[in-house]
């Protein structure tokens, strides 16, 4: 049997949309077949095979539960999976049930049981304390851990003293999951600066037992957390702690095989509310970006760009696509206010181009403009040219492709939910759907895109192929529901592609989801 992550929903009338993976050792033409289990044999839906595509309606004959497999030119079949044809459409494939909570913060998708298929961890607060919950791809719970921190923290009192991530950070082929924790008793109801007995804490993917931990090595509230390979993609990862945000930081990275330091670095330069690790010129080992520095492997420093101040943004990407490396992006907060903008610079430090904002808050790197190669970021915010509509998305020269409108950057969160090479957007608030942007600026639905209204769909919203074909799932919360939900785009595409998720830079990047503000990169192009 070959795991397709086969897809079933029903979409009235007795139809079902059904949509799987075209494989990493598939041909790019692999045929497939959809059979169906009637009574108790297993009769082919349709007589030519599917070489175009890898999904598929079919209407049924009657409305009620049936079976559904693919079978490849080789004989292969793929898991099977149930559907209800006489349910009410829908695009939820999958809904789990969560614990009694009082608010949910993340979810962090990663392959749990080291399958191939991807499991979620849920960051929630209960009774005052941060806890994580952690399911299998199919829903059932794996494990629980609380982590004795208080839920709120910091002056917005969020969760983001809790950061976490999920890789196999020891290379022995099995996923950890890593966060920070307390042993004991919190001392206080609100977290503000770090006491004795926090931790370091590094719990197996599958089971949520022990792996190892060591002494937490940051005092502030706001601190990120995220994993890279500083000594090679074919070695084992680190893990990598930032202290503080606006001033003066501390970087520790500790050995992600048995949780000793690897280095310590006090940089007299403020960073921003996320941290990046990116192999920025393509050597097999990360580097890592924290605010305007870059680090090697080794902890040494690699360059140090311009003196600008805090990063409200930054994300390593293949913006320019003609430019050795990788170029990083920023989104620069004061101080000094005059130096605050739009920066982008090159896998040496070296300043390509940049525009000065008063005040660049939120943001995404994706695919906006058709035929325009390389990524397009965009930001948000620009209080000092808020009466202009002033929110542009930038072409990778840096010259303003469009500006959004204010309602735009507002509601806008990015996805590759369509098979198009271009991004499509669900709409966070008020009627919840995905919208397609059009090179006027104007927006359009996307056919059968109806978002359910329960669902929270943030900045942190989990966009990430894991489910049906190649095309992004959306991971969310319903919160009239009380569950984890994931969403499927529930139309026939057209093309087909290969998964994102094969793509080692895809995998690191989705990995970050609950390290610090997650800021959204576009997946390679990967249709046939």
């Amino acid at each position: 049997m070959a795991h397709r992550y086969l897809v079933a929903l029903p979409r009235g009338n007795q139809q079902v949309f059904l949509s799987w993976r075209l494989l990493a050792s598939d041909a790019p033409d692999a045929s497939f077949f959809i059979e169906r289990l009637d009574d108790t044999t297993w009769t082919r839906v349709h007589q030519t095979p599917v070489v175009d595509t890898t999904s598929f309606l079919d209407q049924v004959p009657d409305a009620s539960v049936h079976m559904y497999r693919v079978v490849d030119s080789n004989g292969v079949y793929s898991e099977s999976v149930t559907v209800n044809a006489g349910a009410e459409a829908t695009l939820t494939a999958l809904e789990i049930p969560l614990p009694a909570y009082d608010r949910v913060q993340n979810v962090v998708v990663g392959d749990l049981q080291n399958n191939g298929c991807l499991g979620y961890v849920v960051q929630y607060s209960w009774e005052n304390t941060i806890r994580f919950i952690a399911y299998a791809h199919n829903g059932n719970k794996l494990w629980t851990y609380d982590t004795g921190l208080p839920e709120h923290g910091g002056w917005d009192g969020s969760m983001l003293h809790c950061p976490f991530v999920c890789w196999d950070i020891n290379g022995d082929g099995r996923s950890e999951v890593v966060v920070h924790s307390y042993n004991g008793d919190y001392p206080t109801e609100k977290y503000d600066l770090a006491v004795a007995g926090e931790l370091l804490t590094v719990l197996d993917g599958e089971t949520g037992n022990l792996v190892w931990e060591a002494p937490w090595p940051a005092v502030k509230s706001r601190v990120m957390l995220t994993v890279g390979h500083l000594d090679g993609v074919d070695k084992p990862a680190q893990v990598v702690v930032l202290d503080e945000t606006y001033k003066d930081v501390v970087l520790t990275a500790f050995n992600g095989v048995d949780g000793s330091v690897k280095w310590r670095i006090e940089q007299e330069r403020g960073a921003g509310h996320n941290l990046d690790i990116g192999d920025i010129d393509g050597d097999g080992v990360q580097e890592v970006i924290c605010g305007g520095i870059c680090y090697n492997g080794d902890g040494s420093k690699r360059w140090e760009a311009e003196p600008f101040g805090h990063t409200d943004i930054s994300k390593p990407a293949k913006i320019l696509p003609d430019l050795d490396g990788l170029q990083i992006y920023y989104a620069v907060e004061g101080p000094p206010r005059e130096l605050n903008g739009v920066y982008v610079v090159d896998k040496d430090g070296k300043t390509l181009w940049k525009e000065a904002f008063y005040h660049a808050h939120y943001g995404w790197i994706a695919r906006h403009a058709p035929g325009v190669p390389g990524l397009h970021p965009h930001t948000a915010e620009d209080s000092r040219r808020q009466e202009q509509n002033h929110y542009p998305v930038f072409l990778p020269n840096g010259e303003t492709w469009l500006n959004l409108t204010d309602w735009q950057r507002k509601n806008f969160v990015p996805v590759h939910w369509d098979e198009g090479d271009e991004v499509v957007f669900a709409i966070r608030k008020e009627n919840k759907r995905i919208v397609r942007l059009k090179v006027n600026g104007e927006v359009e639905d996307v056919p059968e895109s109806k978002l359910p209204e329960g669902g929270q769909y943030g900045r942190n919203l989990g966009c990430v192929d894991v489910l049906g074909d190649f095309r992004e799932n959306i991971v969310a919360i319903d919160t009239e529901r009380k569950c984890l939900m994931v969403l499927v785009n529930p139309t026939v595409a057209k093309t087909r592609g290969y998964s994102p998720w094969d793509d080692f830079s895809y995998r690191h990047d989705r990995s970050q989801f609950g390290s610090g503000y997650y800021i959204y990169l576009s997946p390679p192009v990967t249709t046939v």
